[in-house]
């Protein structure tokens, strides 16, 4: 058994408060979550969102309404260049059948060299249902 020593630099970072209200299921950009450009010399970034959430519940007895969020870079000039997993809109955040609470999800991928920025997104899985998101933070290292 060896031990090794893990290090990461903290590129950017941005935090919110307040409440953010998703309605339906078109993909809302949320609120505070996008962060200024960055320089990255290649490799593995991670990112890590971390919101106070709450889906409402759906018709009686139905607790499938779900916030779901995506971890997205762009490019300089703006074009979508990847998606970090497992933040992809595949599973949910905060779903309905309890109260809110404060849940965190982390992204990881590889890129080239650039420079970038990192944009949280969310959703809701019912269209006529509500959500909310309150005070919230990503941090994205390398």
């Amino acid at each position: 058994m060896a031990s090794a020593n893990a290090s990461a630099e903290i590129v950017a970072a941005v935090t919110a408060n307040g409440h953010f209200e998703l309605q339906g299921t078109p993909i809302n950009n949320v609120p505070g979550m996008a962060t200024s450009a960055f320089a990255h010399s290649g490799g593995q970034l991670v990112a890590t969102y971390s919101a106070e959430c709450y889906a409402a519940e759906g018709p009686p007895y139905s607790n499938t309404n779900s916030v779901t969020v995506a971890i997205v870079v762009f490019d300089t000039a703006g074009n979508q260049v990847a998606m970090l997993s497992p933040a992809n809109f595949t599973s949910a955040f905060c779903s309905a059948g309890g109260g809110p609470g404060t849940f965190s999800i982390t992204g990881v991928g590889t890129l080239p060299r650039g420079t970038y920025r990192v944009q949280v997104r969310g959703r809701l899985t019912e269209q006529r249902l509500t959500g909310w998101m309150g005070a919230r933070s990503l941090v994205v290292s390398r």
